[in-house]
């Protein structure tokens, strides 16, 4: 069975050398995706979200600090980190770079098949990374 940490470091190297063609040695063609950016995302719809923060944040790059393997499942750790540089995709619309750098710490709970991703499910705060670019106001402290 292929190491969790090297499937890891397989699939953000392809994500962080925008090599979207290499994608299918890492993820099965049926593997489903899920993250704040969408539910139960297909191979090419996440892709596209993928190739969006690639534009927006072309030194984007997943830096691995934690794994947990267990057999068919594993868990990643680790921080993202980029600048905003190109335009960025969002709900509303397209966002004007910032200039601004972002450090976001993330989670992804995976399960593997035949040597490849089969389902990923990744957690992070956008909200973070909102403020991070300048584009919401920092949150208030409590009290």
């Amino acid at each position: 069975m292929t190491d969790a940490r090297a499937l890891a470091e397989r699939l953000f190297e392809i994500i962080d050398g925008h090599r979207w063609a290499d994608v299918d040695t890492v993820l099965h063609g049926d593997a489903v995706l899920s993250s704040p950016f969408g539910h139960r995302l297909t191979v090419p719809a996440w892709l596209e979200v993928n190739r969006s923060f690639a534009v927006a944040c072309p030194d984007g790059h997943h830096t691995i600090t934690d794994v947990v393997d267990a057999g068919d499942r594993f868990a990643v750790e680790g921080m993202w980190t980029g600048t905003h540089t190109g335009p960025m995709t969002g709900p509303a619309g397209s966002i004007a770079p910032t200039g601004r750098s972002v450090v976001l710490p993330f989670c992804g709970v995976a399960a593997r098949r035949d040597q490849r991703i089969a389902s990923v499910t990744v957690y992070l705060d956008q909200t973070a990374m909102l403020t991070q670019l300048g584009l919401v106001a920092e949150p208030a402290t409590a009290r």
